[in-house]
């Protein structure tokens, strides 16, 4: 995880969201970052500064004129931090932060890193009012980002905007900032999990993916800076933050959503292990047990991969995976060079690669050369993305 080891400083704010200030506080603990909390006073009407000092073992920063004058807590705290996140952030934080004003332990420690991660959360019509909005893109501009807040019920009783952003939504966002953006601007379109080709209503032929490879490959690409495509099969995974998820299940729903979305992209990942054959004929109905064999006749699926390969313009990159039991890098090769891929990531059948969260993959280039390399499944997917965005520099370089 990126972030882990990362120094992040948590500013709450007076928001009935405060409670979830803890939530995202361990979270971020869970992910291995050390964390210190900066509250304002209204943020202490609805959290116990306790609580806090109690989950960080650190001092909470709550005075804007301390007790003492041993340490200026604002401006340390800020030497300390790798990342200020304020979760949840107010309407009124947001406009003292783009104002410059520093009259709360948020807002001065907001004015001393002067960007980081604000995730608002407010009654949809202050969320709306152009002030608050105007305000948001003024602290884009400066280089925040900002998590958006979702839809749904309000503690007010209201219905609408600004309810804060879910707690995984917002640690990702943290993980995201400490990713090289190497891929901003781009347009990324990644294929993920298994396709199901139906027997009959009830039973289908399908493969033991887990998707976790293609949706770890969403996740980092989305924090290299770039729009994020992610075309699922089933899993059970949720997708990433700031990853437009497209859910799929047969491999003619998979080849018409990639041809689509690969129009306008400038990288497209097969990591979808799709499926090659579908049956002959489908039973509208549920076939019953008999006594005797049951024979199924399969005919081909569509190469989506291929296609791909065959449709990609200059400037194009195409990325293709090869999960092999025997002969890994020579099948791999042929691979790449038969369907026109710019990179192939080849791994091992034989090493448990469905399901594991750990890997170990060779990327194999055009020209022959081999990167090896290994790790949880979001190292992996760094080293490939790298790769990709070196493959993507030089493919845009005039000739």
């Amino acid at each position: 995880m990126k972030i882990k080891g990362k120094k992040v400083v948590l500013g709450i704010t007076g928001s009935i969201a405060a409670y979830k200030g803890v939530e995202v506080l361990r979270e971020l603990q869970k992910r291995g970052a050390e964390v210190k909390v900066a509250i304002t006073e209204a943020g202490k009407e609805f959290i116990g500064k306790l609580t806090l000092e109690a989950l960080t073992g650190q001092p909470v920063y709550d005075r804007v004129i301390p007790e003492s004058g041993q340490e200026i807590r604002h401006t340390s705290l800020a030497r300390w931090g790798d990342l200020l996140l304020i979760a949840p952030a107010t309407a009124n934080t947001i406009a003292k932060i783009s104002c410059g004003i520093a009259d709360t332990p948020v807002s001065e420690v907001a004015l001393c890193f002067g960007k980081g991660i604000i995730a608002p959360a407010m009654n949809d019509r202050m969320y709306e009012n152009p002030i608050t909005q105007e305000n948001l893109e003024k602290l884009k501009r400066l280089g925040w980002e900002v998590v958006e807040p979702g839809s749904g019920y309000l503690a007010c009783g209201d219905t609408g905007k600004g309810r804060l952003a879910e707690v995984k939504d917002i640690v990702e966002a943290a993980e995201y900032w400490f990713y090289p953006k190497l891929l901003k601007g781009k347009k990324v379109v990644i294929t993920a999990g298994a396709t199901r080709e139906y027997i009959d209503p009830v039973r289908f032929i399908s493969n033991p993916s887990s998707g976790k490879m293609g949706y770890a490959l969403a996740k980092v690409a989305a924090g290299m800076g770039a729009e994020v495509v992610l075309i699922s099969g089933k899993t059970c995974l949720e997708p990433p933050y700031r990853v437009r998820r497209i859910e799929v299940e047969t491999v003619e729903e998979m080849k018409e959503a990639a041809l689509k979305e690969f129009e306008s992209a400038n990288v497209y990942i097969s990591a979808a292990a799709i499926g090659d054959y579908t049956p002959v004929e489908r039973s509208s109905q549920k076939i019953k047990k008999g006594e005797g064999e049951l024979v199924i006749r399969l005919k081909r699926t569509p190469d989506v991969l291929k296609l791909i390969g065959q449709k990609k313009r200059e400037g194009q990159v195409v990325v293709g995976f090869a999960a092999e039991t025997e002969n890994l890098l020579e099948n791999a090769k042929k691979k790449l060079e038969k369907k026109n891929l710019d990179l192939i990531v080849a791994n091992s059948v034989k090493e448990g690669v469905f399901g594991s969260s750990q890997t170990r993959v060779f990327i194999v280039g055009k020209s022959g050369e081999v990167l090896e390399t290994s790790g949880s499944k979001e190292e992996v997917a760094e080293e490939i993305l790298k790769k990709v965005a070196e493959v993507l520099k030089g493919a845009e370089s005039p000739r």
